[in-house]
């Protein structure tokens, strides 16, 4: 054999030898990476189990709280409108017996005496009751508030010094300016 065809062969042999030895140690490294990996992916799944568990632990703990919760609230309940029925029977019992207790209060065995001679003490009282009947006007009731008001203090401020709600304050006056447009 010619010198040049062992140079060949011996190439041939080196060039295979070189690519099967880089594919030994690749497969290697990436063997170890796979299986890192896996490590960390069936760590992570263990982890995610055992969370699932304690969140269906804790789901099916605040169900059995919300249920004895609801219980409670419905034997209150129940309670609530015995005590309500009751009420209502002991009400309806009363006042079975409260028109007969009127009756008998209001039926004097004396007559009223009759006022035929005093006409002008009669239109005094008329007169009282009538004046004693109408109520107060609202600037009468509210002064402080009206004389703020009138003093050009805001809503706000009124409500704040008197401790009223600026609704209230509002209402109150405009209450006022519809009872004066009525009595003009």
């Amino acid at each position: 054999m010619d010198p040049w065809l062992y140079i060949v062969l011996l190439g041939a042999v080196v060039i295979v030898f070189g690519f099967i030895q880089p594919r030994k140690h690749a497969p290697a490294e990436g063997n170890l990476a796979v299986r890192n990996m896996e490590t960390a992916l069936e760590t992570f799944m263990e982890n995610m189990e055992a969370d699932n568990r304690d969140m269906v632990n804790l789901v099916a703990k605040v169900q059995q709280e919300h249920k004895s919760q609801a219980m409670l609230r419905e034997e209150r309940i129940d309670q609530l409108e015995k005590r309500c029925a009751e009420l209502e029977q002991s009400l309806l019992e009363s006042n079975k017996q409260t028109p007969a207790a009127r009756s008998d209060s209001f039926s004097s065995p004396e007559p009223l005496p009759i006022i035929a001679e005093a006409p002008e003490a009669v239109l005094e009282v008329q007169s009282d009751i009538s004046v004693q009947d109408t109520p107060p006007t609202i600037r009468a009731r509210y002064s402080e508030l009206f004389e703020l008001y009138d003093n050009g203090k805001s809503v706000e401020a009124i409500a704040k010094k008197l401790n009223l709600n600026k609704g209230e304050v509002q209402l109150i006056l405009q209450l006022s300016k519809q009872e004066e447009t009525n009595t003009r």
